[in-house]
């Protein structure tokens, strides 16, 4: 009875593991603002990022400053779906003329050129 049992739970198991998500590359066919260079070096970046996590391994959507990591299975009877967001770096990329910035889109234009006397924006430096 128990070798019947462990075949079953055997043959079974992989069915249950199956993984189905949007391809990656439909994820970046979608975006269209940046070079062919740099689409390969962001995707190369995210597969690794989200390769390094135990349980959120599959790079699974990139939109606007965020980019998400997860699973989705389903085995024909139940469908679950997991993932967690990640923001992409400051100066990334997220649209035409735009990038991210604290973790939001904003327009390349509105940001400042040279710093003005009185103006509190300055670049980062990483000394708080």
């Amino acid at each position: 009875m128990q070798l019947v049992l462990f075949i079953v739970i055997v043959t079974f198991t992989p069915l249950s593991c199956e993984v189905q998500s949007e391809s990656i590359s439909a994820i970046f066919e979608k975006i269209d603002y940046m070079s062919q260079k740099c689409k390969d070096k962001l995707r190369d970046d995210l597969v690794k990022k989200c390769g390094e996590s135990s349980y959120q391994t599959q790079l699974v959507d990139v939109s606007g400053c965020k980019y998400k990591c997860g699973e989705q299975h389903n085995n024909g009877l139940t469908k679950a779906t997991t993932g967690q967001e990640f923001p992409l770096n400051d100066w990334a990329p997220c649209g035409h003329d735009m990038v991210c910035r604290d973790g939001q889109c904003i327009d390349r234009c509105l940001l400042p050129f040279v710093n003005l006397k009185g103006d509190k924006a300055s670049p980062r430096t990483g000394n708080s």
